[in-house]
């Protein structure tokens, strides 16, 4: 409730600051904040193109392949291929997140102004994620559209990238570390050792099936690894 667009709006005009356009209704010449963000994150789609264009010419010249662009190098390449695709290098940066949500749907995003509701269903008729801050309003795991225009234009004042240190890359990484390890503990062993336990506890396992009874909960565990 405190980032509501109606709390928004009263603060700042306590504060006698001008309302900006997103944040005013239709009737006062205002636009929607989902219309505002995808003006902007296009333009930013557009030059990070141009920028993606100009490197690969500079590597043909040089007969240099990059497999990424990330400044930790080859790493979020290996994230990509060892998990065929479902996972990506970790973002702490929220604005950065925000940006390759968009990027991973810019090529949809008409560049005429459309509904909110349209433009969910132009992301979801290709098949592709819809960007959180582009979900309906009564999906629980909808981000504001107006906060992520806030930290937009926040990122572009430069105020949130201390979240960039090396400090605190090290720590979320070593959280995300600890997490994915639990995680395989609990899901993928956990998951093969009750195959295993259970065949016991029921007496299907036995000394003369041993080895089916490993390759199965191996089986299982491989299944629950690829979930």
């Amino acid at each position: 409730e405190q980032h509501s667009f109606t709390y928004l709006r009263n603060k700042i005009a306590e504060s006698g600051i001008e309302i900006p356009r997103f944040l005013k209704y239709k009737f006062e010449g205002g636009i929607k904040p989902h219309t505002a963000l995808c003006c902007l994150l296009l333009g930013e789609y557009e030059t990070e193109l141009k920028k993606q264009q100009e490197r690969k010419k500079n590597n043909k010249k040089q007969k240099k392949y990059k497999y990424d662009n990330h400044p930790w190098g080859i790493y979020p390449f290996l994230v990509r291929m060892m998990s065929f695709g479902y996972l990506h290098s970790q973002m702490n940066n929220p604005a950065d997140y925000i940006r390759d949500q968009f990027f991973r749907v810019a090529h949809v995003i008409p560049t005429q102004v459309v509904p909110s509701n349209i433009l969910r269903q132009k992301i979801k008729n290709k098949g592709l994620p819809i960007p959180n801050y582009f979900l309906d309003p009564d999906d629980p795991r909808q981000f504001p559209p107006h906060i992520a225009l806030l930290v937009m234009l926040q990122d572009g004042e430069k105020e949130s990238r201390k979240l960039d240190s090396f400090l605190n890359r090290l720590v979320f990484s070593s959280f995300a570390l600890i997490s994915l390890l639990l995680r395989i503990v609990l899901e993928v062993i956990g998951g093969a050792g009750a195959i295993w336990g259970g065949a016991e506890v029921v007496k299907l396992r036995n000394a003369d099936n041993a080895d089916l009874w490993r390759w199965l909960s191996i089986g299982v565990g491989v299944l629950c690894y690829a979930r």
